[in-house]
């Protein structure tokens, strides 16, 4: 596999690299039992290795995927949580005489001294229970990753992207296998993302990776969402250049009964809008004009026969109806279960 020093967007990787990361992952957990996980745990390079994961952001599959993860391949998880502690500074020649009593030239250099790879969530971006949404951040701020742009000034050691304001490749890869697990080849399938109506404005990085990493295995990728619900424009035109090279293809629908039709896996999550960023009365208001892309069974019987997929957490009866979320079809805890196993491959592959 060609060598990898960080993950941050998941593009670093080739379609052959993902592709074998993702082989490597199907066998882990196929490997997985009483002897299975000693054997893991006795080989491979994450024996006695150490992982620090840093969270900005509240978790829980990640945190507790990537703590399993490293543990199952025999490697020690430490845990960093940021929520609550000092605010780091991190723009290049900033006058500290404010809140920030660290910069993050120090800090990741340290954090790097005491690891062998770091994994990092932020996102700018958390949604207000109220809708009213106050953020220092601009909209130009939030479509960059600038804290990550400074995290690889400075590290020496390989850098894990958990989720950032545009990318969360960790989810992107365990879908694809997910996917891999159930239709064996995934190229020339038809994969549909469907926006989902949701109370809160919700980040882009989730999406934006579920459309990429599809784009890169080579399946035929259709982006269902409303007027004014579009991903950021340079990631749309980055999934239809992956998805062209891979011998796949890309289209936007704007009708979701349409993209629907014949899909063989349907991938729902809920987004903000772009073109009503910052003004959330407003986005609120366009928004709940879109309660009936609600994915129901009817919706389903559109497809051919597809699974359904999504990231969880999920809003029940909001975004999907029990009936699809119980089904025999819904592949949402395989999903949320192969976070551990993609996420010990891409370990393996990053520390080899």
């Amino acid at each position: 596999m060609t060598p990898l020093k960080h993950f941050i967007t998941g593009m670093e990787l080739s379609r052959e690299t993902m592709e074998n990361i993702v082989e490597d992952a199907i066998a882990l957990k196929k490997a997985d039992g009483a002897d299975g996980a000693r054997n893991i745990s006795a080989e491979g390079p994450a024996k006695n290795k150490v992982l620090t994961a840093i969270f900005y952001n509240p978790s829980l599959r990640t945190l507790l995927s990537f703590q399993t993860g490293m543990q199952k391949l025999g490697g020690i998880a430490n845990v960093l949580d940021m929520s609550q502690s000092r605010k780091l500074e991190y723009t290049p020649g900033a006058v500290m005489n404010g809140a920030a009593s660290e910069h993050l030239s120090e800090f990741i250099r340290v954090v790097c001294g005491y690891s062998d790879v770091v994994a990092i969530r932020k996102s700018d971006f958390i949604p207000a229970s109220d809708n009213s949404q106050s953020l220092s951040t601009s909209r130009e701020e939030m479509l960059g990753d600038g804290f990550f742009e400074q995290v690889l000034k400075y590290a020496d050691k390989p850098i894990i992207n958990m989720e950032s304001n545009m990318f969360h490749p960790c989810q992107g890869l365990a879908d694809v296998m997910t996917m891999k697990e159930v239709l064996g080849d995934v190229s020339k399938k038809k994969y549909v993302l469907t926006w989902a109506p949701h109370p809160k404005p919700l980040p882009l990085a989730t999406p934006q990776s579920q459309i990429l990493m599809p784009a890169m295995s080579g399946m035929d990728v259709v982006l269902a969402c409303p007027e004014g619900f579009g991903l950021d424009a340079s990631v749309c035109e980055r999934a239809r250049v992956l998805s062209e090279s891979a011998g796949g293809s890309f289209t936007i629908v704007r009708d979701q009964d349409e993209a629907l039709a014949g899909a063989d896996i349907v991938c729902e999550k809920s987004w903000l809008s772009l073109e009503h960023f910052g003004d959330w009365a407003r986005e609120k208001e366009v928004r709940d004009q879109y309660s009936d892309w609600q994915m129901t069974n009817a919706k389903m019987a559109l497809t051919n026969r597809a699974k359904f997929m999504h990231c969880l957490p999920v809003r029940r009866n909001v975004e999907v109806s029990d009936g699809v979320l119980d089904s025999v079809n819904s592949l949402i805890i395989r999903e949320a279960e192969n976070r551990v196993w993609a996420q010990m491959g891409l370990l393996r592959h990053v520390l080899s």
